[in-house]
C-alpha cells in the first residue's frame, strides 16, 4: 500500500535534502508536494489530503504548531511528523499535546525518517483495517436491523425486557412506540381444513393486507410473531382512544380478510395500559383469547384459562406461547419469568389456568403440529422438531395419546 505524503520545511537545504534523498516510491510513499510555510502549505494539503505530513516546527507566517492545530480539526485522519531543532523541545511538547504523532531531531538523518514513517504507515493502515471492519458491522447492523427490531419488540411483549432496555435498544432500532396508552392486538390466521394453498402462502397474503391496511397509520407497530401471528401494539393518548383504535383496526382487518379470501381469523385483544411493563400482560390477554377460541374448536383439549387470570401467569403464559418451540423449555424457565418458585408456580399456573404446565405445553405443541400437518408437506418427524421435541417417536406418541391417532393417519383424514 503507497501513502501520500507532504513536506512543510523552511529551509530550502533541509527540505531538498529530504524530499530527494529518499527512493519515496521504493519506500511505499508517493511524495505529493512540498512549501515553505504552513500558510502556503495549507491549501495544497486541503487539495491533495495527504496521509502524513512532515512540518518544521519554526517556520514564518504560519508556524508548524498552528499548522498542526488546523489539520488536526480539518483533517483528523492526516498523520503528522514534526521536526525540531535542540533548542525547540518545549514546541515539541506542545506539538504532542496537539496530538502530533511522531517528532524528529534535526540533523534528519534518513534511516531514522523511513523508520518513523514506518511506524506512522502502520498504524495508518491499523486505523484504516478497524474503518473498514467498522463499516462492514455497521452495514451487517443495517441488514438485519428487520430482525433486530423484531426480537427487540417480541422480547418486550414476553416480557424478556425491562421497560428501561426496551427504551435504550429502541432508540439505536429506531422504533417509536413511545405513547401515554397502549393495546396489544395478535392477529391470528389459519387456512379452511380443506385448503389446498400452504400455509406460508397464505400467511404472506396476510402480510399484504395488513400492511395496506396500516400503510399511513402512526399509532400502531406491528411485527411478526413466527408464521402465523401478527402482533399490532397500538398507541393512544387516553384510554378510551387507543380502546377506540384497537376496535376500528380490529374490524378493518376481520372485514378486509372476509372479504379477500375464506380464510379464519382470530384477533385476540388484550387490554389497554399505560405502561411500557404493562404491555407483556396485554399481549399474554391477547393471547389467551386467541387460544380460547382455537380450543372451542379442537377436539380433545381442556377449557382454556379465564381472561382475568393472575398477572404473573399471564406473563408465563406469554413466555410459553412465545419460545415452545425450544426443547429444553421447563417449569422452572416459566416460574423464572413469573418471579416465582417453581412449586408455588405449578400450583397457582394449575388454579389459574385449568391443567398442568406440561399438559398446557404439550396441547400447545400439538395444537401447533395440526396446523402444521394440515398447511405444510413436512414430514412427521420434522414437525417434531419444529416444535420442540428431540424424539420424533416419543412425539408419535404423545400425538396419538392427545388427538386419537398418529400424526400420518391425522394428515390423510383431516
Amino acid at each position: 500500500m503507497t501513502y501520500k505524503l507532504f513536506l512543510v520545511e523552511d529551509e530550502i537545504i533541509t527540505r531538498e535534502g529530504i524530499r530527494d534523498g529518499v527512493d519515496w516510491a521504493a519506500a511505499g510513499y508517493q511524495f505529493c508536494g512540498e512549501a515553505p510555510d504552513g500558510e502556503i502549505a495549507l491549501p495544497l494539503i486541503r487539495e491533495r489530503r495527504p496521509d502524513i505530513v512532515i512540518t518544521d516546527i519554526k517556520m514564518p507566517f504560519m508556524d508548524g504548531l498552528q499548522l498542526c492545530r488546523i489539520l488536526k480539526e480539518t483533517l483528523p485522519t492526516t498523520k503528522i511528523m514534526i521536526l525540531s531543532g535542540h533548542d525547540e523541545f518545549r514546541y515539541a511538547q506542545e506539538a504532542l499535546q496537539i496530538g502530533v504523532t511522531e517528532y524528529l531531531l534535526k540533523p534528519i538523518v534518513a534511516h531514522d525518517l523511513l523508520a518513523a514513517l514506518a511506524k506512522i504507515a502502520r498504524q495508518i493502515a491499523e486505523e484504516r483495517q478497524s474503518r473498514a471492519h467498522l463499516a462492514t458491522l455497521q452495514a451487517q447492523m443495517s441488514d438485519h436491523q428487520p430482525l433486530l427490531r423484531e426480537r427487540c419488540l417480541l422480547d418486550l411483549v414476553a416480557g424478556s425486557s425491562s421497560a428501561a432496555d426496551f427504551m435504550e435498544q429502541a432508540r439505536s432500532l429506531e422504533i417509536d412506540l413511545l405513547a401515554p396508552w397502549y393495546q396489544v392486538l395478535v392477529l391470528h390466521v389459519m387456512p379452511p381444513h380443506a385448503s389446498a394453498i400452504p400455509l406460508y402462502a397464505v400467511c404472506q397474503q396476510v402480510d399484504v393486507i395488513v400492511g395496506v391496511i396500516l400503510a399511513e397509520s402512526l399509532s400502531v407497530v406491528a411485527f411478526k410473531h413466527g408464521l402465523e401471528d401478527t402482533i399490532l401494539i397500538v398507541k393512544g393518548e387516553t384510554r378510551t382512544d387507543v380502546a377506540q383504535r384497537a376496535a376500528v383496526l380490529s374490524a378493518a382487518l376481520n372485514r378486509q380478510l372476509a372479504e379477500q379470501a375464506n380464510w379464519r381469523a382470530h384477533i385476540g385483544s388484550g387490554e389497554p395500559t399505560d405502561r411500557l411493563s404493562m404491555i407483556a400482560q396485554s399481549f399474554a390477554q391477547a393471547l389467551l383469547q386467541i387460544s380460547a377460541g382455537e380450543r372451542s374448536a379442537e377436539v380433545g383439549f381442556s377449557d382454556q384459562a379465564p381472561l382475568n387470570a393472575d398477572p404473573m401467569i399471564m406473563k408465563a403464559l406469554a413466555y410459553i406461547d412465545a419460545n415452545y418451540a425450544d426443547p429444553a423449555m421447563s417449569l422452572s424457565q416459566a416460574a423464572a419469568q413469573a418471579l416465582l418458585s417453581p412449586t408455588y408456580f405449578s400450583a397457582l399456573f394449575h388454579r389459574e389456568v385449568g391443567e398442568t404446565f406440561i399438559d398446557y405445553l404439550t396441547n400447545l405443541r400439538i395444537r401447533k403440529a395440526i396446523e402444521l400437518l394440515r398447511s405444510t408437506s413436512l414430514t412427521a418427524s420434522e414437525i417434531a422438531y419444529r416444535i420442540g421435541y428431540q424424539n420424533p417417536r416419543y412425539f408419535y406418541s404423545v400425538f396419538r395419546k392427545v388427538v386419537g391417532q398418529p400424526p400420518n393417519e391425522f394428515r390423510q383424514r383431516a
